[in-house]
Order: C-alpha cells, then structure tokens, then sequence
C-alpha cells in the first residue's frame, strides 16, 4: 500500500511538472490562477460541483496535499474536511480571509459566514492577500502585473454591483440560505433571514407566521435562494402569497466551457437587478 502511494505520488508530480497551489474550494480559484499566471499549477481541491459542506478527501487529495506548495483556504472553515487539510499537508497554508471583516451566519448562533466571494468588494482584499503570499513564498517570481490586472478587474466588477444595485426599488430580500449577508451588507441591501427548523427545510409555525406578516405589510416580495437548490419554503410562499423566488449562483459553479468567477458574478448581478427591480 505505501509502495502504490509514492508511486502514486510520483507519477501526479511528474504530470503537473510546475508547482502545485492548491485552492480549498473552488469560488477563489480564478483569483488565484489568474494572479499566480502560468508558471504554476492551480487546482481546486474541492471539484466545483461537490458539496463543499460534506466534501469528503479521496487518495488523489492526500496527494496533493503532499505535492503542493501552497494551500489557500477559506479561513471560515466549511465543514470538518477544510480543518483536516491544514493538518495533514505539507505546503504553507494561507487564510484568504486575513483582513476582511467577517459577519455572523444570519444568525449568531449559526456561526461565521464563509460566503465573503459573493462580495466583489470583500474579493478585492482576497486577491491581495494572494500576491502577499505568493510573493512570501516564491521571493524571485514577479506577481506584480498579474496582480494589478486582477486587481482592476475586480474592483469594476465592485463598480458595477456598486452603481447598479444603488438603483434598486426593493432593498429587502429573504433568504433560506443565508448566504447573502456579505453582498447586502457592502452594497446596501437588507437580507431577511428565514430560519429553518433543524435544517431540513421545514419552517416553524412561530416563523412562518413572522415571515408571512413580513409579506402582508409588503416588506417581503423577494426570495433568493441558492442556483439550482429546492426550498420547499420558498415555494409555499410563491404559490400561496405571490413572493417572488430568485436563484443565484452561489457556490460559483461554471455553467459552460470557459466560465469563471467574473462572468458568473455578471450574471448574478443581472438577477439580482430583476429580482429587486434595479433601474
């Protein structure tokens, strides 16, 4: 078994050839890839369509962890697996949320939110704690242009969300998933938090009702909720109270050949503007 490892880890290390960084999950990959440039190999180690909260390692992972340079992680841990990365990889790890204010999960008790991505304006300080820690690690490789240009392509995505959801009719919207506090918080909207009961998607008959005054005062006309999720909550207050359910994609998952965080946040940003009725 070990003999089948090292040849195994032979064998992935000759293939990449360039050195290994490694991503925790795949919403920070374009980031790094795209300031790290072309001398390096970048990989998620989280496939973009797995479920990073019950993401469990396979063998090609530990090997990874073994080969790689670098490890960025979220810093607002994911599940048990982002704990156990850290502990067991040979690379230097890096917390892409190293300066960002962090925000509770809707509700304190919950925890801290990970999803900072889904703020352009969080995603700028990620991308300078990148070419920090880049530069740390490889002092002779030059990240400067590679850095500058992610840098103004994310700070006119920021402009963007900035300028057009200034615009917006509605400024309140719920969410069964609360991962939009970040996105509201930097650009001046309101997420209500529907809380489920025992995370199964059922709501309590206390917070239904709470929600459904929300609706009849008109405070809540909109739903967001993750791209591709089935919230049977939601759905009851579409059918039964005309609220308005909107998806957005969250987790940053490439829908065709040659997407990426950008032109994905491009579309959020369109959805966005008809859910809340931007001008």
């Amino acid at each position: 078994m070990k003999k089948l490892f090292f040849f195994l880890l032979f064998f992935i290390s000759v293939t990449f050839g360039r050195d290994l960084i490694l991503v925790s999950i795949y919403p920070f990959y374009d980031v790094v890839k795209d300031i790290a440039g072309e001398g390096f190999k970048v990989e998620s180690l989280v496939p973009p369509r797995a479920d990073y909260h019950l993401y469990e390692l396979g063998p090609r992972d530990i090997i990874k962890l073994h080969l790689a340079k670098v490890l960025f992680v979220s810093g607002v841990p994911l599940g048990e697996w982002e704990e156990k990365i850290q502990k067991i990889t040979e690379a230097k790890v890096f917390k892409l949320s190293e300066g960002i204010e962090l925000l509770f999960y809707g509700h304190e008790e919950l925890g801290k939110d990970p999803h900072f991505w889904i703020s352009p304006k969080r995603m700028i300080k990620v991308a300078e704690n990148v070419y920090i820690d880049l530069k740390s690690v490889f002092p002779s490789r030059d990240f400067k242009k590679s850095y500058e240009e992610t840098d103004k392509k994310l700070s006119q995505l920021h402009k963007e969300y900035e300028e057009k959801l200034a615009t917006c009719e509605i400024k309140r919207f719920g969410a069964v998933h609360p991962a939009f506090g970040y996105l509201a918080r930097d650009y001046g909207l309101e997420q209500v938090v529907i809380r489920e009961e025992h995370g199964h998607g059922d709501v309590s008959p206390k917070e239904l009702a709470r929600i459904v005054k929300e609706i009849k005062k008109g405070n809540l006309k909109v739903i967001l909720i993750p791209k591709g999720a089935f919230s049977k909550v939601a759905q009851v207050l579409k059918e039964e109270y005309g609220v308005e359910v909107y998806e957005i994609n969250v987790k940053i998952i490439p829908e065709s050949e040659g997407d990426n965080y950008y032109k994905i946040m491009e579309r959020n940003l369109k959805t966005l503007r008809k859910a809340l009725r931007c001008r």
